[in-house]
């Protein structure tokens, strides 16, 4: 139950810092006015290329040993093997009718070389290939209407470049495959940021029962539902983020597992920037250590919205902070449960909306979907489907979820631009995540009793990952399913 999202740190503005300024006396209202805005534009400045300044010679503090000192050891990350991706390559009908037939390819991206072997098979077999370092490869084309049709551009000489694109097997192996060469350019990169960044969101509703010692299965998005491909869930992502719902274990606890579980899975010690509870709502943040000293302004708060919004059982916890020039949110929420409640939720929505303190404070005239470049809201957000229990289980048996997908309240109330205005979700290709029998990926359980009696619970996508980012900016859903009965 992973979602993996790559997001374009560099395509977003910053936010406005907090300064204060004294006027000189005896100045007009307009002369005053210009002088504010020119000492803002220099002091804008200024403080920028202080910030550039101070970033670069802390990464050099922390890249240099310092003489005198001894040097904690640790283990290397996990080295990634070179992959290979069969491709043909795509010609015009000119070219088809020259050549015969369409090329065979063969791509091959060593990540930890940071070069790219476009291997063309001939007859009698032989071979030709040319190799590309990661600086020659200046940019990536992917067709909208052909999905696993790919464009490269590489450059062959100084201001010279060709372009060549190829088919892939699949739109998966694409996307392994841009993920690779992505993650070999920010490897090998000399610039100060990188150019594109990952992010792992995992929403889980624990049932108050303790985690598996064992969860690599979640860490790497396998499961139901759009997964990675074989050749990219080894990969580690850049910052790893955990919402749980019902979760018993205490904060330190949960971290330390976390970290844990990290290590084993990635090779690498993951660093906690974030920490947020309310009750058994918890939210957890871990960035790789190279990440942690672009990370900056952490806040967290959490907003009750359980019984006379007085009790945490139900509510909102939330991190934000900036990763360079990037300002990131995260909610994660459990709302107000039974099939009859949705005004019910919509009202929590609009709660945590306008209550969670997070972001930059001069923007807390705006709710906090306005505030931020990229903004993650998930969790268990018991949203239900309005549908017979056995019309239900009849198309979850038939694997046809577009009927459900159709009576999904989140989805309605959306469509009444009641909530969730302008954010986005990756399509639904999984069978609902509430509520399997413990330990079980095709049993529901929706009989309940209740002191009043008993109560049906149908089964729903009540798991749910969204976001909503800036225009202009580039953001790219890779994983989006279900381990276990967990969405996320």
């Amino acid at each position: 139950p992973t979602s993996c999202l790559a997001c374009n740190p560099r395509s977003a503005a910053s936010l406005p810092l907090k300064t204060l300024f004294s006027l000189t006396a005896g100045q007009t209202g307009e002369q005053e006015l210009e002088s504010l805005i020119l000492k803002l534009s220099i002091l804008k400045d200024l403080l920028s290329s202080i910030e550039k300044k101070a970033l670069k010679a802390l990464q050099d503090m922390s890249s240099t040993p310092q003489l005198g000192l001894s040097q904690p050891s640790c283990r290397k990350a996990k080295s990634i093997p070179v992959q290979a991706f069969e491709v043909k390559l795509d010609l015009t009908l000119g070219d088809l009718t020259k050549i015969g037939k369409s090329q065979k390819y063969t791509l091959s991206v060593d990540v930890e070389g940071g070069k790219l072997v476009v291997l063309k098979k001939q007859k009698d077999s032989q071979e030709d290939w040319n190799t590309f370092t990661h600086d020659k490869i200046r940019q990536l084309i992917k067709s909208q209407r052909v999905q696993n049709k790919l464009g490269i551009v590489f450059e062959k000489e100084k201001d010279k470049t060709q372009r060549k694109d190829f088919i892939f097997d699949s739109a998966r192996k694409r996307e392994a495959f841009c993920q690779l060469l992505q993650l070999m350019k920010n490897r090998h990169s000399n610039q100060d940021e990188p150019d594109m960044i990952s992010v792992f969101i995992g929403t889980w509703n624990m049932g108050s029962v303790p985690p598996p010692k064992n969860i690599t299965a979640w860490l790497a998005s396998k499961g139901l539902g759009k997964t990675m491909d074989e050749m990219t869930v080894s990969i580690p992502q850049d910052i790893y983020v955990f919402g749980t719902q019902e979760n018993s274990m205490g904060d330190k606890e949960w971290v330390d597992f976390l970290r844990g579980v990290l290590k084993e899975f990635t090779e690498m010690e993951y660093r906690p920037i974030a920490m947020q509870s309310l009750w058994n709502i918890k939210i957890a943040v871990l960035v790789k250590p190279e990440h942690e000293n672009r990370i900056s302004h952490v806040s967290t708060s959490s907003v009750k919205t359980g019984i006379a919004n007085t009790l945490g059982n139900k509510g909102a916890v939330g991190v934000s902070f900036m990763f360079n020039g990037t300002s990131f949110g995260f909610v994660n929420c459990h709302l107000t449960s039974g099939n009859e409640k949705t005004a019910r939720r919509n009202q929590n929505y609009l709660d945590i909306l306008r209550l969670l303190s997070l972001g930059d404070k001069q923007l807390s005239s705006f709710d906090i979907s306005l505030r931020f470049t990229h903004l993650f809201w998930f969790g268990d957000l018991n949203y239900r489907l309005d549908m017979d229990i056995q019309e239900i289980l009849t198309y979850i048996n038939r694997k046809e979820f577009e009927p459900l997908l159709k009576v999904d309240q989140l989805n309605l109330e959306k469509e009444k631009h009641k909530i969730f205005l302008r954010f986005s979700e990756e399509e639904i290709t999984f069978p609902p995540t509430y509520r399997y029998e413990r330990g079980s990926r095709d049993t529901y359980v929706w009989h309940k009793q209740k002191p009043t009696g008993v109560r049906t619970n149908v089964p729903s996508w009540c798991d749910r990952i969204l976001w909503k980012s800036h225009p202009e900016t580039h953001i790219n859903c890779n994983s989006y399913g279900e381990l276990c009965g967990t969405a996320a």
